[in-house]
């Protein structure tokens, strides 16, 4: 009787482990539903500081997650002012206690805060507030539509002929 018990305490650690390990966080599960290409708009004075004028600006964000369970990875922003420039930034991501931090390659630093991500019309949307990261100032808002094509964005803009994204460097950003 008593090996019997032991064997049942036994398997029930064993599940009970199983379950914990499987389990997922929220903070893993927005990093999952990050994961992936957006494309859209950013509006307000969030590249005053960054390329020396604020505007709206076309913008196309991948996230790469650093595996199902990870709560962050890398990722890529390409922007796009009105006068056809493009400017392309790396940075890392993570997501702690619901807020999203991006350190971009250049220094820039953001959090992502007061978002939402929702499905409209069976396309996945996403939408939020970008804020300094230093003094927690809100710089621009935006409204992002998940994409399943990296450069869909950029390949839209070239064939229209409205500027070529070649020929423009991060070196030559400020004019």
């Amino acid at each position: 009787m008593k090996r019997l018990f032991g064997n049942i305490g036994t398997m029930m650690m064993i599940i009970f482990t199983a379950i914990t390990l499987t389990s997922c966080d929220e903070d893993t599960e927005m990093a999952y539903d990050l994961d992936g290409i957006w494309q859209g708009t950013i509006y307000g004075n969030y590249y005053n500081d960054r390329y020396g004028y604020s505007e709206d600006w076309d913008t196309e964000i991948k996230f790469v997650q650093n595996g199902d369970f990870s709560r962050g990875g890398w990722g890529e922003e390409r922007d796009w002012d009105y006068r056809g420039r493009c400017y392309t930034n790396q940075f890392n991501w993570s997501v702690r206690n619901g807020r999203i931090y991006l350190d971009y390659d250049d220094g820039y630093r953001i959090i992502i805060d007061r978002y939402d991500l929702y499905s409209r019309g069976g396309t996945l949307r996403f939408k939020g507030v970008f804020e300094d990261y230093d003094t927690g100032e809100q710089l621009a808002s935006f409204d992002l539509v998940k994409v399943y094509e990296w450069g869909d964005y950029s390949k839209k803009q070239t064939s229209n002929n409205l500027f070529d994204t070649q020929n423009d460097s991060i070196e030559n950003k400020k004019e």
